[in-house]
């Protein structure tokens, strides 16, 4: 009866296709990770001079700018008022007044100079001389524009990062307008008084950050303990075994 032959493969023909199949996974995952990424910059500031009883003067308060140009990398990188995306002021020492909006919805209707840069390591080597809204006309953040969390704010609402007092005002360019100042006399437009860029994986939302998430204890289940006593049991009788 013949023998039947049996062709052999080589087995560089029989991985190929798989290390393709992992090539082409790998190459994903870097292109995954180099992907583009917004970054945001903070300012914390001394509320004073607040005409809202729901913002207390002498605490602190927060600006945060959002921005993306489409760079995966803080390192060496220069953004330009066009690339803000995002603006979120947090008031108090719980950061229990929010006000946030959406730059790319509703742009910065005032001044907007300068631009945001950074060195080979990710520091700030300069920053926006002034990002603010209108105060004159019918300018302003227009009521459906913004959101806010623990005060209600009359539309329009003005903003002003420029060094100049005050720096948040609602009902602008009526007779009841209300605001708060910085006790500096203004958001500080320098790189000392920000923090360097940062990702942001946030939504631009006025709601509170979630909590940090606490890391569960592991524990052992019903069959893990009795396991372990028996395990215990048995060093105990084998130390008594050797005493005897």
């Amino acid at each position: 009866m013949p023998i039947q032959s049996q062709m052999i493969m080589p087995r560089s023909t029989l991985h190929h296709p798989w290390r393709r199949t992992l090539t082409a996974l790998a190459l994903a995952s870097a292109s995954a990770v180099a992907s583009a990424a917004p970054y945001a910059i903070s300012y914390q500031g001394t509320i004073d001079d607040s005409d809202f009883p729901e913002i207390i003067n002498g605490q602190t308060y927060t600006v945060t700018f959002v921005f993306d140009n489409g760079g995966s990398s803080a390192n060496s990188q220069t953004w330009t008022g066009a690339n803000l995306t995002c603006t979120i002021w947090r008031m108090n020492n719980a950061r229990n007044v929010i006000f946030a909006q959406d730059l790319v919805a509703t742009p910065p209707s005032g001044s907007l100079s300068g631009s945001l840069t950074t060195d080979a390591s990710g520091a700030l080597t300069a920053i926006f001389s002034a990002v603010t809204t209108q105060t004159t006309g019918s300018g302003g953040v227009p009521a459906g524009a913004y959101a806010t969390t623990g005060i209600t704010l009359t539309a329009p609402v003005a903003w002003y990062a420029n060094s100049g007092n005050r720096v948040l005002y609602d009902s602008t360019g009526g007779n009841g307008a209300r605001a708060f100042g910085d006790a500096a006399g203004g958001v500080q437009m320098n790189i000392t008084n920000w923090s360097a860029p940062q990702p942001f994986s946030g939504a631009c939302s006025a709601l509170p950050p979630p909590p940090a998430a606490v890391a569960p204890v592991p524990t052992l289940g019903e069959w893990g303990l009795a396991l372990l006593g028996l395990a215990a049991a048995g060093l105990g009788a084998r130390r008594l075994r050797r005493r005897a």
